[in-house]
């Protein structure tokens, strides 16, 4: 194999061997995919974004059914506080349901966290050097307190530019939306735990409310994400912006 030169930006291009599979370059050197520590290729990459989608998804419905038990909720508490007969039946129903969604809600939300991490790490091992922090920081930015409200953002715009695609405009109002959603849930939370009544149980109820429909509102554009940013690695794995010479 002769040398490739030096001056190609590393990434994903056709094989030098002429198999018709994509290698590794690193700006030196020739890495085939299984020789690449941590990475994948971009066939399997597309799958991985495929799935977090899917759970995205899934992240999406526990939440529709946690604004619905809370509807539920705020229905049964206004009844009973204006004076109309109602059951304790009832409220067991609203205990019992919101028992079992927080649970699946929960599963449903570590399971797209950890997936999320995932497809982010493999996607800037792709676009490695092109991103202003490593692939381990587009991890873990995430779950490192302070560093959580800002990075991941500043993340998904590096890898946007680094795939070569612009930046949309609406990126903004997911990361504002998935915010809010967040810090509204955990108000709620709070106002929840310290209720020492029904009207402060119903009032974390409607905060609950507010924060599922914000979070709801980040999960397709969330979906738009990933699609979009692995559609441009495969993209540019497929159509090299330069030939190499083998």
């Amino acid at each position: 194999m002769t040398t490739t030169p030096a001056a190609i930006p590393p990434g994903w291009y056709p094989a030098p061997d002429g198999s018709g599979t994509t290698w590794w370059w690193d700006g030196a050197q020739w890495i085939q995919p299984q020789q690449l520590p941590g990475s994948t290729n971009p066939r399997s990459l597309a799958k991985l974004a495929l799935i977090t989608q899917i759970l995205l998804v899934a992240c999406g419905a526990a939440g529709a059914m946690t604004l619905a038990i809370e509807i539920y909720g705020v229905s049964v508490t206004s009844d009973f506080l204006n004076g109309n007969d109602t059951s304790t039946a009832l409220f067991d129903l609203y205990d019992q349901g919101s028992l079992v969604i927080s649970i699946a809600a929960a599963l449903a939300t570590i399971a797209t966290a950890v997936l999320w991490a995932v497809w982010q790490f493999h996607a800037a091992k792709h676009v490695a050097g092109q991103t202003r922090r490593t692939p381990g920081w587009h991890a873990g930015s995430w779950f490192i307190p302070i560093a959580c409200w800002w990075f991941p953002y500043q993340n998904i715009s590096d890898l946007w530019r680094a795939t070569g695609r612009v930046r949309p405009s609406w990126q903004i109002a997911w990361w504002l939306l998935w915010l809010s959603g967040n810090v509204v849930s955990q108000v709620s939370y709070r106002v929840y735990l310290a209720a020492e009544d029904l009207e402060q149980l119903r009032v974390s109820m409607w905060i609950s409310i507010v924060g599922e429909l914000l979070t709801l509102a980040a999960v397709p554009l969330a979906c738009l994400i990933v699609r979009g940013i692995t559609q441009g690695i495969v993209q540019r794995a497929a159509t090299p912006a330069h030939t190499l010479v083998a």
